[in-house]
């Protein structure tokens, strides 16, 4: 009898643990549904569409046609004049071969005829922004950034209330799109920006659980280095 109750106390035991292990494997599957992971970043979603004239609407809606995949154009951010000119787009979409949304740069050369071809298109790792030195107003031959920040830009009131209290340095910030946000004790925020000095910026900020913001980071997005070129 003695024996009898062991064997099915060890069943139970198995039981139990196949519980748990189970639990533990559904717990991680949970970040490839997209969802925040705490000490992670989350790839944010809901920026609308800035204010692009038709012409550069419609160039890059006709450049993606064919690239396969599901993108939103958000803003024209950078252009260089070449033999012709080339044209730098933020969009959010999926990509022909993920199935996971995320920003990229997309680079349209359009030639002197008027003709367009994508020649760039580069995800955005918001844990590896590529950066160079800020610089002036671009020159012929240099990348020139275009305003297409504003205030009120973000999507999420709370990130905007919270940017708004810390953009108050020598360099002023106007948000493009909120590309990421992190959970921590509070929250840490990502966003492409503008700034008043014609670079092009990943401005990283904190808010804490009482509400105060304060400014982290400021990286000069190295243009170039995203442009396929």
């Amino acid at each position: 009898m003695r024996k009898m109750n062991m064997i099915v106390a060890g069943l139970a035991c198995v039981a139990f643990l196949g519980l748990v292990l189970s639990g533990c494997k559904a717990e991680a599957a949970a970040p490839a549904e997209n969802k925040p992971v705490l000490g992670g970043w989350s790839i944010a979603s809901g920026n609308n569409p800035s204010m692009m004239n038709e012409a550069d609407s419609t160039r890059i809606k006709e450049a993606l046609k064919d690239e396969g995949g599901k993108f939103d154009a958000l803003s024209l951010v950078a252009t260089q004049v070449v033999s012709g000119a080339n044209y730098m787009y933020l969009v959010y979409g999926t990509d022909k071969n993920s199935t996971v949304p995320g920003y990229y740069f997309v680079t349209v050369y359009e030639d002197t005829k008027g003709n367009d071809s994508i020649i760039g298109m580069t995800a955005i790792d918001v844990t590896a922004i590529q950066t160079g030195t800020p610089l002036g107003k671009g020159a012929t031959g240099a990348w020139t950034v275009h305003g297409t920040g504003k205030p009120g830009m973000l999507p999420d009131q709370d990130a905007q209330a919270s940017f708004d209290a810390m953009n108050k340095g020598d360099v002023m910030y106007n948000p493009v799109a909120l590309l990421a946000t992190q959970v921590v004790s509070g929250t840490n925020y990502k966003a492409l920006c503008q700034g008043n000095d014609h670079n092009l910026y990943v401005v990283t900020w904190y808010k804490d659980l009482q509400g105060n913001s304060s400014f982290t980071s400021a990286e000069c997005v190295d243009i170039g280095a995203y442009s396929g070129l």
